[in-house]
């Protein structure tokens, strides 16, 4: 169940050179269970005073300690970018959650396709997934220096597309590798996460290849060239 809570920063790392983590916790994260993927509202005041509020998925829950991690790409001069780069042990926010209507999926075969930005979602889900399930994520980043390890108890084939020089949210190299892919004809499930457009576009190219769209979980996390109060 979704409600609010005041939460201390308990660590802040930096993963590589674009992606930050901050620990969060508090005893009041008892009996907090959010499923993999889903995310926490963070509420936030920009510069000149202004209410926002962004969403952040859910990382390596520790109920035991009630704390969790925040992965923050580090791009661009965004709300919840710079509460990330400010960020130090014993500063306290407000969060709301857990929020999200992307269940895990129990097909034997799941596809996960992001950028950056879904990175946290994708390696959660995946993370969470039974032995027996085959699953092939797809994850664009900038280059090698973005890479992470994900552990998984699934078959997993965890590739990485490099759009190199070209911005997020601009390339067309995961629309490429997606294509690239061979999908069963059942028991299957497709995530899409990232920047809007291209979720869209990734969608209608599995659709056009006769995947069902209740057969896919899609979900856009930003848009390009447009900072949200949301």
């Amino acid at each position: 169940m979704s409600q609010t809570y005041d939460v201390t920063v308990r660590a802040v790392t930096n993963l590589n050179a674009r992606m930050r983590r901050v620990t969060v916790g508090s005893d009041d994260l008892a009996g907090f269970a959010p499923w993999p993927g889903q995310d926490v509202v963070l509420h936030l005041t920009t510069d000149d005073g202004a209410a926002v509020r962004r969403r952040y998925t859910v990382r390596n829950l520790d109920p035991a300690a009630h704390t969790f991690d925040l992965d923050f790409v580090r791009h661009g001069h965004g709300p919840g970018a710079l509460w990330a780069e400010n960020a130090r042990p014993g500063d306290q926010v407000e969060i709301f959650g857990p929020r999200g209507k992307v269940p895990v999926s129990d097909a034997g075969w799941q596809l996960l396709a992001g950028d950056d930005s879904a990175l946290p979602a994708i390696a959660e889900i995946v993370e969470a997934l039974p032995p027996g399930t085959t699953a092939i994520a797809l994850v664009e980043v900038t280059d090698s220096a973005d890479e992470q390890s994900v552990d998984s108890a699934a078959t997993l084939e965890l590739r990485w597309i490099h759009r190199g020089a070209a911005a997020a949210g601009t390339s067309d190299a995961l629309d490429r590798a997606v294509q690239q892919v061979g999908i069963p004809a059942d028991g299957r499930h497709i995530y899409l996460f990232g920047e809007s457009r291209v979720v869209r576009r990734l969608r209608d190219l599995v659709v056009a290849r006769g995947v069902q769209p209740t057969e896919v979980s899609a979900k856009g996390y930003w848009n390009l060239g447009r900072v949200a109060r949301e």
